[in-house]
């Protein structure tokens, strides 16, 4: 059953901190951190992580015929792209956040890195992330009409009163004032 375009996206969000996650219950946003990460950690039922690599829909009959509930796609794929699959599950897409860019080596300390440039980005463990989100509130729509029926929202840095507005933007799909990406959303192949 290929789902089509135009649905109404419902929104999801992983956090790293209590009040993070608070702010985003107190608004109805849904709190999912436990998402399969990889082949090893696919079960029936599951919601997978972008980590899991899902480009194309041969990868999303797969993974559904393995029972997965909901895919989530790689974060380098343009709308094009997405709009052209064949989605035969629920999709997700991360429509905010600062996505992880690279594992590193060894852990480094919690905080920000910055690079040569004077970048700052946010490192968590072994994880280092975007130095700024991506943010598509007020591009919803385009989202939508390439058939996403989620999209998730990812905490990093965030204050509990930032955590607020983001969410309160993406609910009225508007923009705010604060430097951004689009991801790759609007690349060319």
């Amino acid at each position: 059953m290929e789902r089509g375009a135009n649905v109404l996206i419902k929104f999801v969000a992983t956090c790293l901190t209590a009040q993070q996650k608070q702010a985003c219950i107190d608004l109805g946003i849904d709190v999912i951190n436990d998402y399969a990460r990889s082949y090893g950690e696919i079960i029936d039922g599951c919601v997978t992580d972008f980590s899991v690599h899902c480009f194309n829909s041969s990868t999303l009959a797969v993974l559904k015929s393995l029972g997965v509930h909901r895919a989530t796609l790689h974060p380098e794929l343009n709308l094009a792209q997405i709009r052209d699959m064949k989605k035969c599950m629920d999709t997700e897409v991360v429509i905010y956040g600062k996505i992880p860019l690279m594992k590193v080596g060894n852990p480094v300390i919690s905080g920000a890195v910055t690079d040569r440039t004077g970048a700052r980005f946010y490192a968590k463990g072994d994880i280092l992330y975007n130095s700024v989100p991506i943010f598509m509130a007020d591009k919803l729509k385009e989202v939508e009409k390439a058939g996403i029926t989620h999209g998730r929202l990812i905490f990093t840095t965030e204050s509990a009163d930032d955590v607020r507005n983001t969410i309160k933007a993406y609910m009225h799909r508007k923009t705010i004032k604060m430097e951004f990406t689009r991801g790759k959303f609007y690349s060319k192949v």
